[in-house]
This record gives C-alpha cells, structure tokens and sequence, in this order.
C-alpha cells in the first residue's frame, strides 16, 4: 500500500502537465493506486474520462485526474459520476459526488457544480474540498469563492484564502465547522499538476 506522504511525494514527476496532443478535452486519469474503476472496470494511468461515466475507488484506491484545466483526487470509498448540465455538449460540468471525499482546483472562468445529497457547490475558480454521505456534506471553500445550497433552499457565498468549511445537513441550518482531513500541500499539488502556481504563497 502506498501512503499518501509517499504517493504525494511522486506527484512532481508522476503528475506532470500531459502535451497538448495527450489531453483530451472532457477528462483523462494522471495517477493511480489500490483499486479504482471506472464504469466498473479497471481503471488506468491516461485513461480518458467522458460525461456519463462513474469514478469509484476501493478501501485502497486513489485517483488523481484532470478535466481540461480542472484537477481532482479522490479518496478510498469514494463514488463520483462525471456530468454535463448540457446534452447538447460533451462537456463535464457536473460532478454528482455520491459518497465518499473529492479535492478540487478549478480555472476561473465557466461555471461549474459539485452536487451532493445535500449540497450543491456552485463553481468557478477555485479550490475545494467535499465529503459526502447521504446525512451530510462537509464542504471547505480553501480558497476563492463558492456557492453553497441545501436542501432548506438556504443559498449564500463563501470566501476564503486560507479554508472556510461548512456543514450541510437535511433540515438543518448550514453551520461553519472546522479545517480538517486535507491539507495545503495536497491542493497545491492539485494546482501544480494543471501548471498554477501554490495558491496558499504570497
């Protein structure tokens, strides 16, 4: 089993910007460990990502991966499925995060949405960190601007340089709660894998 100081510590060659040519448009896998699928099946390293599709990782799966200039992890047990809020256009701008944890980076720009069973994370550029059951979404905005809503049709921004989290809840107001289970090094390595700069240094 590779632990995360050590699979980190390989992002600086492993996760290097793909060429032009070798990145498609709508998604492709950059790093892998333990078990991870993809539709149900195997995934592996440039493995291309489309809408429609169903990211999945085991008790010792990890995935790293990027959708144009958007960079993503996910963490063991967790289940992602990869959508486009237009038929129309073969474009990712959806992620249904079923269960389970999601670090992301996004390039400012189009609009872009994390849907939970009891969030939804409106986006542009920013980073974030999401963990999903179906009772709760813990939700940090690590940095930039989010919109968060919940089931209770509350709706509101939030900001931040250095990680707001909150806490969504069936029935229940959005509370604030703490930093934890992610760190700076971790969204950084996001960022630096599609070629921004650490977004946490002055």
């Amino acid at each position: 089993m590779i632990s995360r100081r050590h699979f980190l510590a390989g992002l600086g060659t492993a996760l290097l910007p793909l060429p032009a040519p070798a990145q498609p448009s709508w998604g492709v896998v950059r790093e892998l460990s333990g078990e991870v699928t993809v539709n149900d099946f195997a995934a592996s390293r440039q493995r291309a990502l489309q809408p429609g599709q169903t990211l999945r990782t085991g008790a010792d799966g990890r995935v790293w991966f990027t959708i144009g200039n958007d960079a993503f992890f996910l963490r063991p047990n967790s289940r992602l499925r990869l959508d486009g809020s237009r038929s129309s256009e073969p474009i990712i701008d959806l992620l249904r995060l079923v269960t389970g944890a999601l670090g992301a980076t996004f390039q400012r720009g189009m609009r872009r949405s994390i849907a939970t069973a009891t969030a939804t994370i409106g986006i542009r550029g920013t980073g974030v960190y999401i963990e999903a059951t179906p009772a709760w979404t813990y939700a940090c905005t690590c940095f930039g601007t989010t919109e968060v809503s919940s089931s209770l049709n509350e709706r509101f921004a939030v900001s931040a340089q250095s990680h707001e989290a909150r806490l969504i809840r069936p029935g229940v107001p959005i509370a604030r709660t703490s930093f934890e289970r992610h760190t700076n090094e971790e969204m950084a390595a996001l960022e630096a894998l599609v070629g921004r700069p650490n977004p946490f240094r002055s």
